[in-house]
């Protein structure tokens, strides 16, 4: 463990300065979007709207998303990494901020439509300027980096956001639901402070300025589908099945168990501690392992604690089940992220980033108004079962599709 710790220390010395300046930013802005993650769906019930309701809003912002990825991965190609994230970033901190204060059907689903358009800029953004910003020998530490602080932030957010509506509730000045707005306005206030470092991010120069011409050229060429539909596919099988659990995961603890604010942002928060330190391990099992079978035994091993997650009516195994699920499922995001962004040409980057984020939220759009509507009918088993199948065939899947690029690995190893 002691030797690990050098070798990211060691790493962290070489990672460059705009590197460490979208760290901050990620830093913050995940801290305040978990905040806002582990309360919005229990404020919304409490302010009375059924669940069928929040699936909705969930597609909504999804389904946004999904509409203008490939649009914004243009746009981001144009005006570079830096502008499209400054954009992002401020204007869904405005979204949610509205979103905790305004209660009428219609203004919560034009605003969580709002919210998935500029939660695209982010999106189609962060992964490129990875790529661009590194060198290919610290690339996968630095996308599995960049994750772990995602996942750290989010769990510092969680145990806060869990924490503070019982606080104010305490205080005698405040109800439930208002503890609970209160605490979603000031988590926009840390994503706010997120658009400070991006502003000192020197933007790196890419030759050619992407055409239009060609990027229309590009999303209908045969050779690039040939390329690309592969990622496509795995990220679709993974972004539904997500879809139909993930956003509901909050509620999942207050109905099945009847547990407070405090103590679902206390799960959060370890299943997000416990995710960091398998992200972390990520790099190590893909060296030992190969690449692509540590994906497939990942994804794989997520799937019995899924079922368990549907079946138990015991609160110490659903956690047990949720923690270990949530990490090693995750530990697999950054070493996909890394092959796609390797496998495809230069000129591909961008639009296959927003094709395989569109997919991702394309699921999310379809499986979130789904689960809701399950949830309502049938109760929250079900929806583990759909899930786990799908988890299945996505490993299965990814294995034979891309098993050829360990052996490549292997030869190229051998080779040197």
């Amino acid at each position: 463990m002691n030797g690990i710790l050098r070798k990211w220390k060691g790493i962290a010395n070489e990672v460059p300065n705009n590197i460490k300046r979208i760290f901050m930013s990620i830093l913050l802005n995940h801290f305040g979007m978990g905040m806002f993650a582990t309360l919005y769906n229990l404020y919304l019930q409490e302010i009375g709207f059924n669940k069928a309701f929040m699936g909705e809003l969930i597609s909504t912002t999804a389904l946004a998303s999904a509409i203008f990825l490939v649009p914004i991965g243009f746009l981001s190609d144009r005006i570079g990494r830096k502008k499209t994230m400054i954009i992002g970033v401020f204007f869904v901190s405005i979204c949610q901020i509205l979103r905790a204060l305004l209660v009428s059907n219609n203004q919560l689903l034009f605003f969580s439509f709002l919210l998935g358009i500029f939660n695209a800029f982010f999106m189609v953004a962060n992964a490129p300027f990875l790529m661009e910003n590194t060198t290919k020998e610290i690339r996968m530490k630095v996308f599995s980096i960049n994750f772990a602080l995602m996942i750290f932030a989010s769990m510092m957010g969680n145990i806060i956001g869990g924490s503070l509506p019982l606080l104010f509730l305490k205080t005698g000045m405040f109800t439930m639901a208002w503890g609970q707005r209160m605490t979603l306005l000031l988590s926009t206030i840390a994503s706010l402070l997120a658009v400070l470092p991006l502003f000192k991010i020197s933007e790196v120069k890419i030759e050619g300025k992407a055409d239009i011409k060609e990027f229309i050229e590009n999303i209908f060429s045969k050779s690039t589908w040939t390329i690309i539909s592969k990622f496509i596919i795995a990220s679709a099988l993974v972004g539904f099945g997500a879809g139909l659990f993930v956003p509901f995961s909050n509620v999942y603890f207050e109905n099945q168990f009847a547990l407070s604010s405090t103590q679902i942002g206390l799960i959060m928060s370890m299943g997000q501690a416990i995710t960091v330190f398998a992200v972390m391990m990520g790099p190590y099992l893909a060296n030992k392992f190969g690449r692509v079978k540590t994906v497939f035994m990942l994804q794989g091993l997520s799937i019995p604690f899924m079922v368990m997650l549907g079946d138990t009516k015991f609160l110490i195994i659903a956690i047990i089940a949720f923690l270990i699920r949530q990490a090693i499922m995750n530990a697999s995001g950054p070493i996909t992220s890394t092959i796609m962004m390797e496998e495809v040409p230069d000129k591909l980057k961008g639009l296959t980033n927003s094709l395989n984020q569109t997919v991702v939220q394309i699921g999310w759009a379809i499986c979130g108004r789904l689960s809701g509507v399950i949830i309502d009918g049938y109760g929250y088993g079900r929806i583990f079962y759909l899930a786990g199948m799908l988890y299945a065939i996505s490993s299965v899947y990814y294995f034979i599709t891309f098993k050829y690029l360990d052996k490549r690995t292997s030869v190229a190893t051998e080779a040197v």
